[in-house]
């Protein structure tokens, strides 16, 4: 047993260690939750269970093995070690066992897992003696020999694993030579389901409803069995990666030894303290693992380890993505023997492969979400107590959570997000699947709009060709496969080192499209192994990068422009003081040089001016449209307004994992202080991935929580100017400048309304009468004219968001709208305003009472569509064009119908704060219904009465019929939209009501 009180006792004896301990959190053990026996049907499999000295099945297994049974679709989500394997194992060892015919396909993301995964399964097949003959268990990924291979083919095992990547490139094209496999293809496993998100996990979905396809050519439907960590939506997920619905089992029935979880927060380097803890626990004998959040810091500490003990060389590795198959297979078994004590990784082996007993886990950096840091806790502890040890990074995020510990061990798991749907995805598989399997016109995959327009572009582009018939469509390309990675969306480079004397030319690693130009740019410093190389030759056309061997005192990192462009707008909604707008952008990223910062310490040593093609790419984003009050209150402060927002950005961006689940690398910010599409300050976050995958739109109606926690964030952390803690970034393109702190407090209290926006100085422009237009004829139409009756109330007055210029800040409380052509009443709330804009869209004729300079103002916070291009009859300004002033909704009602109102829109907004909705509502279906006997008085008495300041009662000629009115104001809406089109054309400014 190992001894891991001592790892404790050794860091509170150390001082420094101490000191830097934030917090201990013991996490006690717990006892197994104990299901049933093995089913009767799986009895001849007692010497598997046997062999893994296991007594009887958690509660979680007998629960998935009995939906199992039942011929269900399931995902079982419990924690590392809980015992998920045997859950698909068992039913796939029975079925070998009874139909020799039989076959199942077991998907992991990681090679290395595969090769995991047979060492267990051939040892339960060997447990079952003569019963196991013939239940033969292969490997089909890219390190499988040629001739492996074609006998695989030839003769399928009964187990087959693989990787997605193999399945989508080397088994679907060839999916012929495989038709013994598919006919008998009964089970897909997709184990470590959480890891499929993101840009992967678009790729995989589109891969998996290839393999539907093909399995349905062969005549066989399989059942899914998916295994997941612990995530907040394991049925959501693996519904959107397979497109079928699950059960889902996530009651953990299995022990947990005792565990202590240390919480560091250092006061130098984190990478210094890491590397000490590292050094004494491998030192006190303890098998220990580190997981950094880079592969350059894999490389730098597994440097620095050996350097302080080169007594350790030859026990502690690094592991990293880009490590040659052989390269990996030797750690891994190496590890696993105990032959290391220790190794530095990157989460290229926090997934489930077997390394053995662990002792102890060095977090370097928080993981980015609760998922990945109890998925690479779980690696240690099965043999009895283990440590965990989060060491902070100075950055926003690690600085909130190790000073926040109740929220970093009382938050739940994050929900995994994918776009299975990602348009520049989906197209790009098309082709593959086209090549597999023609694809005919009414598959149902086929159906949805992006894949029509899809298929028109791509038939247009000659990729895919249409059958003379019109019902079929080919790939032009015999192996279109090879042109679409499943890791990224553009191609891979290959890291060659040099041939030099005595050595040739050899292959290093590789690195995708996306990350090439920042990483290795000529002058770049590359690690691998804990070897720097210096790149000499980047050569876009071969998609090569020269690398040579260098001893270097130096790191390099990256600097670049970036500026949006906005696409489209898919919705909007006010929110605080500012608005919140979602759609698709386009990202171009300019590299423009590069530091080169000391090793040790990290103290800049020069920078060098780069030149190179700027990349581009379409995603989707969200942006913040900040008011013009926010910057001008900035300057008014003596605050660096660019600075403030600039800070905001990179806070409120460092906090993005504790709302969406992702990696820091997947999303990206930019702050404007006037983007030239919007006209004012704006704060953009987007999915780094071309087409997007979800992320930054899941934030769409969360984003005021993620600014509350940025707010506390920045209040709270004691530097004066700004420091990685709060608003500066390792990642800034532009060295963290300009940055200010106090600038981002004060706009972020504005935003969110803590404090009020200051009044706007400019005149308003409320009494200013409009020009009405004069009507062109247009055709009667056939039927009644579909009429709406609209008034909405708000959340906000004008005090609270500056002005009545700030209308589209006041946000929806609800809005009435009456119908004509339903007879009805119909009531919408703020979710509903997208389907309120749907339904005035639908009328002949609008009809308010203030409605283009208030309602429509309003509605204004929530789409980008010109609202003056609606036919709208605003009985106000037609009053006030027939008078030269203003009356009241309630005077009006009151002289003319003799109605009183229930209220005003002051009484509203105090109602709403309240909460008392139900008064809110009936005051506004009062006001429409008011308005609505308004029109038909004066449509059959030709006059609405008003009384004069003398006291005198006075009619007011309004000779209004509804046909008239739907003309002349399609005319004027239409006149606005071919003006609006042209630009010349803006929305009238708000009024008071």
């Amino acid at each position: 047993m190992s001894d891991v009180p001592a790892f404790e006792r050794a860091i509170r004896a150390d001082p420094d260690l101490h000191a830097a301990l934030r917090h201990r959190e013991i996490l006690p053990a717990r006892a197994p939750a104990p299901g049933a026996g093995l089913p009767p049907r799986f009895e001849a499999l007692a010497p598997v269970l046997a062999r893994r000295g296991i007594a009887t099945l958690y509660a979680h297994q007998t629960r998935a093995l009995e939906l199992l049974e039942a011929g269900r679709d399931v995902v079982l989500a419990t924690p590392t070690a809980s015992g998920k394997s045997l859950v698909y194992n068992l039913p796939v060892l029975h079925r070998a066992r009874e139909d020799a015919g039989a076959h199942a396909l077991y998907l992991f993301p990681l090679k290395a897992l595969g090769q995991d995964q047979r060492q267990r399964l051939e040892a339960d097949v060997a447990a079952l003696g003569p019963g196991g003959r013939g239940t033969r268990v292969a490997i089909y990924d890219g390190d499988t020999p040629t001739a492996a291979r074609r006998r695989i083919r030839r003769d399928p095992p009964a187990v087959l694993i693989t990787t997605p990547d193999m399945l989508h490139a080397g088994i679907l094209p060839h999916h012929a030579s495989w038709a013994a496999f598919f006919r008998g293809l009964r089970t897909v496993v997709i184990d470590e389901l959480h890891s499929y998100r993101g840009i992967f996990g678009s790729h995989v979905a589109q891969v998996l409803r290839r393999l539907d396809r093909v399995a349905r050519f062969h005549g066989a439907r399989p059942q899914l069995v998916a295994a997941s960590a612990t995530v907040a939506n394991p049925g959501e997920l693996a519904s959107s990666l397979t497109g079928r619905a699950f059960e889902v089992v996530q009651a953990d029935g299995a022990p947990r030894a005792r565990r202590q979880f240390l919480l560091f927060q250092p006061q130098g380097s984190p990478y210094a303290l890491a590397s000490r803890l590292f050094r004494l626990s491998v030192g006190l004998g303890l098998r220990t693992i580190a997981f950094t959040k880079a592969r350059v810091i894999t490389e730098l500490m597994h440097t620095w380890v050996t350097e302080a003990e080169p007594g350790l060389a030859g026990r502690v590795s690094s592991y990293r993505a880009g490590f040659l198959p052989e390269e990996r297979r030797e750690i891994e078994q190496r590890l696993f023997s105990g032959e290391l004590l220790g190794v530095i990784s990157t989460s290229a082996l926090e997934l489930g492969i077997d390394v053995g007993g662990l002792d102890v886990c060095l977090l370097v950096g928080y993981p980015g979400s609760q998922i990945a840091t109890w998925q690479r806790a779980g690696r240690v502890g099965r043999r009895g107590e283990a440590a965990i040890a989060l060491i902070a990074q100075p950055d926003a995020l690690d600085q909130y959570l190790v000073t926040h510990p109740r929220v970093f061990f009382e938050r739940g798991p994050e929900h995994a997000v994918l776009d299975p749907h990602n348009a520049d995805v989906a197209a790009a598989h098309l082709p593959c699947a086209a090549a597999e399997v023609p694809l005919r016109a009414g598959e149902p995959w086929l159906e949805a709009g992006e894949a029509r327009r899809n298929l028109a572009a791509l038939e247009a582009e000659g990729r895919l060709l249409r059958s003379d018939s019109g019902a079929e469509w080919f790939a032009a390309a015999r192996r279109p496969h090879r042109d679409v990675s499943l890791r990224q969306i553009g191609a891979s480079y290959s890291i060659t080192r040099e041939a030099t004397a005595g050595e040739r030319p050899a292959l290093v690693g590789s690195i995708g499209s996306a990350r090439v130009f920042a990483e290795c740019h000529e002058g770049a410093i590359y690690l691998h192994r804990g070897r720097q190389y210096l790149v000499t030759q980047l050569d876009l056309d071969e998609r090569r990068v020269g690398v040579r061997p260098v001893d270097a005192v130096y790191y390099t990192r990256a600097l670049s422009e970036k500026e949006t462009e906005i696409l489209s707008r898919q919705r909007a909604r006010p929110a605080g003081s500012f608005r919140v707008v979602q759609g698709r952008l386009k990202v171009t990223t300019r590299i423009t040089g590069f530091e080169r910062r000391r090793v040790h310490g990290q103290e800049l040593l020069g920078t060098e001016p780069l030149e190179l093609p700027p990349t581009s790419f379409e995603t989707v984003g969200i942006w913040l449209e900040l008011p013009d009050e926010i910057p001008r209150a900035l300057r008014e402060a003596g605050r660096h307004p660019m600075g403030g927002i600039h800070a905001l950005e990179h806070a409120a961006l460092s906090l993005f994992p504790l709302f969406a689940l992702c990696d820091r690398h997947d999303v990206g910010g930019i702050s404007q202080l006037r983007h030239a599409q919007i006209g004012r300050a704006a704060v953009f976050f987007y999915d780094g991935h071309p087409g997007g995958v979800g992320l930054a739109a899941s934030l769409f109606e969360r984003v005021e929580s993620l600014l509350e926690v940025t707010c506390d964030l920045i209040a709270d952390c004691g530097c004066e100017e700004g420091c990685p803690a709060c608003v500066h970034s390792p990642k800034c393109g532009s060295g963290n400048r300009p940055i200010d702190k106090p600038a981002a407090l004060q706009a972020l209290r504005l935003m969110l309304g803590r404090d009020p926006l200051p009044a706007n100085a400019a005149p308003d422009a409320a009494g200013e009468p409009l020009v009405a237009a004069e009507p062109a004829p247009l055709p009667l139409a056939a039927a009644p004219p579909r009429v709406m009756f609209l008034d909405l109330e708000t959340q906000r007055g004008a005090d609270e968001v500056g002005g009545w210029h700030n209308a589209h800040l006041m946000r929806v409380a609800l809005a009435v709208v009456y119908d004509t052509a339903r007879d009805a009443f119909e009531t919408f709330h703020e979710a509903d305003v997208s389907a309120l804009l749907q339904r005035l869209g639908e009328a002949d004729l609008v009809v308010g009472f203030n409605v283009r300079r208030f309602d429509y103002a309003v509605l204004r916070g929530y789409t980008d569509r010109d609202l003056g291009t609606l036919p709208t009859f605003d009985m106000l300004d037609a009053i006030r064009e027939r008078l030269g002033f203003r009356l009241p909704l309630g005077h009006l009602a009151q002289e003319t119908l003799g109605v009183t109102k229930s209220g005003d829109g002051l009484q509203s907004l105090a109602w709403w704060r309240e909460g008392r909705t139900a008064e809110v509502e009936a005051y506004c279906r009062g006001d429409v219904a008011l308005l609505r006997d308004l029109l038909r008085h004066a449509e059959q008495r030709g006059y609405l009465c008003f009384r004069s300041r003398n006291g005198e009662r006075l009619r007011i000629p309004a000779a209004w019929s509804l046909p008239e009115l739907v003309e002349r104001e399609r005319a004027r809406a239409e006149r606005t939209a071919r003006g609006y089109a042209s630009g010349s054309t803006q929305p009238p400014e708000p009024a008071a009501r």
